[in-house]
């Protein structure tokens, strides 16, 4: 069966650079500048920031998706979920590179990750 995807699904704990989990802007930027450097097409984005001061992000990809979630009263915590379709090319090291750019803008104490091939 041929390998027609990535999926990455990470639990960041303890970010160190909590600013981006409360500032819907920055933490937007982030996000788009990191798919489109990665050379990934975003259909439609959408930000909601919460009262208590967390966001949900979602990026809806013509390769399939990227989304966030974030806690900054539980300790700067964040769930990260991107996904990639490989129909028309191997967009796997590109999903990569983004998922190692964002954990590295996050700067988190602990990661839980799970990189799962989807055919």
């Amino acid at each position: 069966m041929n390998k027609n995807g990535i999926h990455i699904i990470s639990n960041l704990f303890g970010c160190r650079n909590g600013k981006l989990l409360v500032d819907k802007e920055k933490l937007s930027k982030l996000l788009v500048g990191a798919v489109k450097k990665n050379h990934l097409h975003i259909l439609k984005e959408s930000f909601y920031k919460f009262d208590k001061g967390g966001i949900t992000g979602f990026l809806l990809l013509s390769e399939s998706h990227l989304s966030i979630h974030t806690w900054p009263e539980r300790d700067n915590y964040l769930t990260l979920d991107i996904f990639v379709c490989n129909f028309n090319k191997d967009n796997t090291e590109n999903a990569k590179k983004i998922y190692k750019e964002l954990v590295s803008a996050f700067k988190p104490e602990k990661k839980e990750e799970e990189f799962m091939e989807r055919s």
